[in-house]
């Protein structure tokens, strides 16, 4: 798969000599609410961070890497002295750290930030549900991954017009883990393996397309209006698939994303292996 995707703009990047002081703590409720926040306990914060600090903490562990203008857009509303408020005493604790990395022809400047391990654990004891990523995956990847979380937002906004609501967010990463360790103990191409192969798929609600359990970037797990629980499967495709891959992704069900600069080149690989799925711009 390739790794090297991102947006159109240039990120502004986050240094802790160009943040202003915290202005204090600020409450903020998103249109979507991760693993059923509403119903969970009250936790221990650390005295230091602001709820809104955490939260930003939480929002950039969930998808690993954030693009710090993607950051900025969809977390703060375009409102950069609030974001440089929140951002600056993680960066100075050392909570998080940023990166920046050139990409495409043009050479075009990404900035993502990541948690570090000191993050990571300050949000597992302070009793943040889900699961946390720190630390920055190789430089192609980056870009890749930070794209994801974009990815995420622009489904978010359809399925919040839905009426549904998400409650869960799970990455390619922890789908992998999730299905190859019980996978191990079989031996691969028998019967029992054939067997616990589809089970694990229906359990995850993924499909297996020609002896292979198909894994997208990212999974939703949503609530209807109805109140019913379904999951959306969201890859995020380049021009370096190969036409068997998008075919075999586009029969288990997944919903394809893509920059709009690579969709005339994607759209012809479509129509050459006659996968009539809709292929939606970042």
């Amino acid at each position: 798969m390739d790794r090297d995707i991102g947006n159109d703009a240039r990120e502004p990047e986050i240094h802790p000599h160009d943040l202003r002081e915290d202005s204090g703590p600020r409450f903020e409720q998103g249109r979507e609410r991760l693993d059923d926040q509403r119903n969970r306990p009250p936790v221990h914060r650390d005295p230091g961070l602001s709820e809104t600090q955490v939260q930003t903490l939480a929002e950039i562990g969930r998808f690993r890497t954030v693009s710090n203008e993607d950051l900025e857009q969809f977390r703060y509303q375009n409102d950069t002295t609030r974001m440089r408020q929140d951002c600056r005493p993680l960066l100075n604790q050392h909570l998080v750290q940023t990166r920046s990395l050139w990409r495409g022809r043009d050479k075009e400047r990404l900035t993502v930030v990541t948690l570090t391990r000191k993050g990571k654990r300050l949000l597992e004891q302070a009793g943040e549900r889900g699961t946390f990523y720190a630390g920055f995956v190789k430089p192609a990847e980056m870009a890749h991954d930070a794209a994801i979380y974009r990815m995420y937002q622009a489904e978010a906004v359809r399925i919040a017009k839905e009426g549904g609501q998400i409650r869960r967010i799970t990455l390619d990463y922890e789908l992998k883990r999730k299905v190859y360790s019980p996978l191990a103990k079989e031996r691969p191409r028998s019967p029992e393996y054939t067997k616990r192969q589809a089970e694990i798929a229906a359990q995850h609600g993924l499909k297996v397309v020609r002896g292979h359990i198909q894994l997208p970037d990212l999974q939703i797990e949503y609530e209807t209006a109805n109140g019913e629980t379904l999951t959306r499967d969201l890859e995020l495709a380049t021009p370096h698939y190969r036409g068997g891959q998008l075919a075999s992704k586009a029969e288990a069900g997944f919903r394809f994303y893509a920059r709009s600069e690579d969709r005339g080149r994607l759209s012809a690989v479509f129509d050459d292996h006659h996968i009539t799925t809709e292929i939606l711009s970042l």
